[in-house]
């Protein structure tokens, strides 16, 4: 297996994004090394709001999973099925169609009964972070085999971090061999890299959708950076939203390469804190719990809810055993 590497480039990841589209970006994605053991991680169970993401994802030194769970008082139907949501135009779903999106921890190990078949089935293909792979991927891709399907893929930043899978994707891509500080560099080839990564994962492994959704999001308030001497630790996000952006671009670039349609997974505030309010009018996958899904869909409603200038296909009600979602 060998990664993306060019030798003797710029760094300049725009330079770097150009040849590698010209050269069709033929990669063979290598999967991380994993250790011969590790520490049980341990394991935080979020309340989604607009401040905190509704997918599970786990940091990328695997050693904290971030469950999202739905609070105690909540009424998880009523963000379903209080009115029927405006259509969006383009929208691969009907407007109103329901169903549910699935990743690791409704594998066999954590949840051995998958939701049943539905009209929206969107498969998370990570096992919580970049350059993994969804332990029972081909299982949860063969789920739901009279709906229409979608993959997300979870983002983060690699600034700050030294493992050795860091080193391989982040350092080398695209943009060019990049120096321990050159964040652009990396955030580009890491982005690219991990959109190039779960592709390949999951249609080896029998994916038939077109669609991926990016998962930008923060599992808790403190998952980004504060400005000043420790922007660039290690974490999920940097204070940076340029380099943050920068890792968005890349991987929207590299999924449109492989001819895939892209949307996002955020909250209008969550992606303000990550981007800055990047606009890219893409399609949209709104975390919304607090209100029923026609609300969010509403294009009256877009200047609270809405975000990167795109239009909602799909919102994420509170989750149960499953995570709900329903089409505009």
């Amino acid at each position: 297996m060998t990664i993306y590497k060019k030798s003797g480039t710029s760094r300049r990841y725009r330079t770097g994004l150009t040849a590698a589209l010209l050269a069709g970006s033929a990669l063979v994605m290598a999967a991380p090394a994993q250790a011969a053991t590790s520490p049980r991680p341990r394991v935080i169970h979020t309340i989604p709001s607009d401040r905190i993401g509704g997918l599970p994802i786990k940091s990328l030194d695997g050693m904290t999973e971030y469950i999202p769970q739905a609070p105690a008082h909540s009424h998880a139907a009523q963000a379903r099925t209080a009115a029927h949501p405006a259509h969006t135009a383009g929208n691969i779903w009907a407007g109103g169609a329901t169903g549910y999106d699935i990743s690791w921890p409704q594998c066999p190990a954590h949840n051995p009964v998958l939701p049943p078949d539905s009209d929206v089935a969107v498969v998370g293909v990570n096992d919580g972070s970049p350059f993994t792979a969804l332990p029972c991927i081909e299982q949860q891709l063969a789920w739901s085999p009279n709906g229409t399907h979608a993959q997300y893929m979870v983002l983060d930043s690699p600034i700050g971090y030294s493992s050795a899978h860091v080193l391989q994707y982040a350092y080398h891509g695209p943009a060019g061999d990049c120096t321990a500080t050159d964040y652009y560099c990396q955030a580009f080839n890491w982005g690219w890299n991990a959109a190039t990564y779960a592709v390949q994962a999951a249609t080896s492994a029998g994916a038939t959708g077109k669609t991926w959704f990016l998962d930008v999001e923060l599992p808790s308030s403190g998952s980004i950076n504060p400005p000043g001497a420790n922007c660039y630790a290690a974490n999920f996000w940097t204070c940076d939203t340029k380099v943050n952006s920068t890792i968005v671009l890349a991987a929207v670039a590299s999924l449109k390469a492989q001819q895939e349609t892209v949307g996002i997974y955020s909250t209008q505030s969550q992606w303000g804190a990550i981007t800055n309010g990047l606009k890219l009018g893409l399609p949209i996958w709104i975390a919304g719990w607090s209100h029923p899904a026609a609300t969010y869909c509403d294009p009256a409603a877009a200047s609270s809810y809405w975000f990167a200038d795109g239009k909602p296909w799909l919102v994420q009600s509170v989750p149960t055993m499953y995570d709900p979602d329903t089409a505009c």
